[in-house]
């Protein structure tokens, strides 16, 4: 029976409220209204140690989790407004993977040798928990939920290699209903109404997207065609892609289509929030992958082209996102493979640009919109991408400059405005660079000034 959508909305909410009760920091939600022209501050997750990182899960507090090379191994990490913690691995294994965080801060994922996808593991305050098998020799987990419930896959014939979906709670695993006992299947997400999602593969052709309902009950998706659903939200919206690999989202079942295909020749539907925002990547004609962000309102929006100009960010994949808009996923960051963590910004304070914008000369630049005797502080940058803010959290906001200089700083007059005036060097004639004011006592930020001085 399909509950009213209301109702799904009220269970959800309390089940977050009770997921939350010991924790005081409730963030504040972002509109994803593409006022922009750049919406999104992208801070880099260092690695373990090693070269590459991954960024895989987000709760609603910021917190990421993913994997993080040590130097030999891939390592499980929670990231946490700038602390970066290694979460080992299950014994004896080596390597380890987290794939989802709930917000209790547990995190599903897996550990093994090189390719952590040996078994299935389950870190929860402190402890590092085997999942267990079907009866195979492997099972690795992608989902888990604020009642600590896992999902994923396991392997359940050794000579085959075939595995089936599977859920696990309170220490017992469970085989998830595929269309066919011999055929395979895989869980990829699960709400907090213990609803599922992932694929199952039908007695011929190629996999279908499907949804496995509380009490077990499988749903197919898409009946006729192949498809894969990797996302599911507390209303039941589902997001995957279906054939020729196009991103939709299902409401009720119904699929709406997310692939653009002026952009791209294939697109992954990866995670949905709780207001419906999508979040996942697509290959273009050129066949580089690219992040992206996708709402009812706008459609799809390249996240790339939603932060700061002169990045030396490729956001390629984007695996997550929260319901305060903040998206996780990893990319390339100066010619290095990085996990990052994209936040929604909130400016306040209006920035003009440096006038008379001419190099060699005393220029000024004006900040307006301040309570009367607040100091603010003029920050600059050649590069944008993103920064957290000393004494605030990432939830609440971010510059979206890299490395960024203080020039100065003065005090808002009885008219709310503060002025900053500097002389700027000649060498920076045809240079564009890029300025943002920060309060960092009240996490104010201004909207970011892009400018090329004559």
């Amino acid at each position: 029976m399909i509950r009213p959508l209301m109702q799904k909305r009220c269970t959800g909410i309390i089940l977050y409220l009770l997921a939350i009760t010991s924790t005081t920091l409730v963030p504040t939600r972002h509109a994803l209204a593409w006022q922009g022209p750049y919406d999104y501050a992208v801070i880099e997750i260092d690695t373990l140690g090693g070269l590459i990182g991954e960024g895989r899960g987000i709760n609603e507090f910021g917190v990421v989790t993913g994997g993080g090379s040590t130097g030999q191994w891939l390592h499980t990490f929670t990231w946490s407004n700038g602390t970066l913690t290694d979460m080992g691995a299950l014994d004896p294994y080596g390597g380890s993977k987290g794939e989802a965080i709930n917000n209790l801060g547990w995190i599903a994922g897996g550990s093994g040798e090189y390719i952590p996808v040996d078994m299935a593991t389950l870190w929860k305050d402190g402890e590092i928990i085997s999942l267990g098998t079907l009866g195979g020799e492997w099972s690795h987990a992608y989902g888990i939920n604020d009642s600590g419930q896992v999902v994923g896959k396991a392997q359940y014939d050794p000579e085959s290699g075939k595995r089936h979906a599977f859920i696990w709670s309170d220490g017992v695993m469970t085989e998830l209903q595929g269309f066919v006992y011999d055929s395979s299947s895989e869980a990829w997400d699960i709400n907090n109404l213990g609803e599922a999602v992932g694929f199952a593969w039908p007695d011929s052709g190629s996999q279908h997207a499907v949804m496995w309902t509380a009490d077990g009950t499988l749903v197919d998706l898409t009946p006729d065609l192949f498809g894969q659903a990797h996302g599911i939200n507390n209303l039941g919206e589902v997001a995957g892609f279906v054939e020729h690999a196009n991103a939709v989202m299902w409401r009720d079942g119904v699929p709406t289509q997310i692939h653009d295909w002026g952009l791209a020749q294939d697109s992954y539907a990866e995670a949905i929030n709780d207001y419906s925002e999508v979040t996942g990547y697509y290959i273009d004609y050129n066949s580089q992958p690219f992040a992206f962000v996708w709402t009812e309102q706008a459609g799809l929006k390249t996240l790339e082209d939603l932060i700061g100009p002169q990045s030396r960010w490729e956001l390629a994949y984007a695996l997550d996102i929260n319901d305060f808009g903040m998206i996780v996923g990893y990319g390339m960051h100066a010619d290095l493979q990085r996990a990052f963590v994209a936040t929604p910004v909130s400016p306040t304070i209006q920035l003009t640009n440096a006038h008379p914008g001419v190099a060699g000369q005393v220029n000024g630049i004006r900040a307006s919109g301040l309570e009367p005797g607040t100091r603010v502080y003029f920050c600059w940058s050649g590069q944008g991408g993103g920064t957290l803010i000393p004494g605030c959290d990432v939830t609440v906001n971010a510059l979206q400059l890299e490395n960024p200089t203080v020039a100065g700083s003065a005090i808002a007059d009885a008219n709310g405005r503060a002025t900053l005036k500097g002389n700027v060097p000649r060498n920076v004639s045809g240079k564009t660079l890029l300025f943002q004011a920060v309060i960092p006592s009240s996490c104010q930020i201004s909207n970011l000034v892009v400018q090329t001085f004559e």
